[in-house]
């Protein structure tokens, strides 16, 4: 009995430790693969490398592209990151040309996806996905420790939020080249899909050159 008893605080203890299949991002950019599964794994090291926070970890993030195929797929709703709000999802111009529409992702198990918003919906494939996802985990890696320039912006009460913008010029030019500021509140964090697909994903020195440009422009 005590035998038995040992067997089976053994197998708990291995079944809590063991982390179960995810989706996980693609890089392919021709969209041939939507998501691939990860083996199971008993390592905490493993399980905090590809959470939301830290798939990027290691990356030299001022590269012009980085490997998201260890993040989790992007998911319906951007979520917030160390007390920031990280919006919606945001496209420039739709393939419909309906332009400057902002809502949420279908669930992460639809293929393909669609972004929703009031009135209407579109469909939006693997390129655009995966341009999202490279903008919005660098956005979460570089929340972790933000420029100066940034956090003196946010003090004094400016571009405290932001919105996962997307500019496609598949679907048509509206939109924005580079991360800008909405109003005097947000910050429209821009991933560029150019017109033969490929992704023009914001650096760290992009959100620096950003934030400096604010606080100059505010004379702060």
């Amino acid at each position: 009995m005590k035998k038995l008893f040992m067997a089976l605080v053994v197998l708990m203890m291995f079944q809590c430790r063991s982390v179960k299949h995810q989706k996980y991002q693609t890089s392919a950019l021709d969209g041939s693969q939507v998501s691939e599964q990860l083996p199971d794994t008993n390592s905490d090291s493993d399980l905090q490398l590809y959470d939301k926070n830290n798939c990027l970890m290691g990356q030299d993030l001022n590269q012009p592209k980085v490997d998201i195929s260890k993040c989790p797929v992007v998911p319906s709703y951007p979520e917030d990151a160390y007390g920031y709000s990280l919006g919606a999802w945001e496209l420039g111009q739709t393939k419909e040309g309906e332009i400057y529409k902002y809502g949420n992702l279908s669930g992460v198990d639809e293929n393909p996806r669609r972004l929703e918003f009031s009135g209407g919906e579109t469909v939006v494939d693997q390129i655009s996905l995966n341009c999202w996802a490279a903008g919005y985990y660098r956005l979460r890696h570089y929340l972790k420790n933000p420029p100066a320039e940034y956090l003196k912006l946010k003090e004094n009460g400016f571009q405290s939020r932001f919105f996962q913008f997307q500019t496609d010029l598949r679907n048509g030019p509206t939109g924005y080249q580079k991360s800008s500021a909405y109003q005097d509140h947000l910050v429209k964090w821009v991933t560029f899909v150019k017109a033969n697909g490929e992704c023009v994903e914001p650096t760290r020195k992009d959100f620096e050159d950003f934030a400096k440009s604010e606080v100059l422009r505010r004379s702060l």
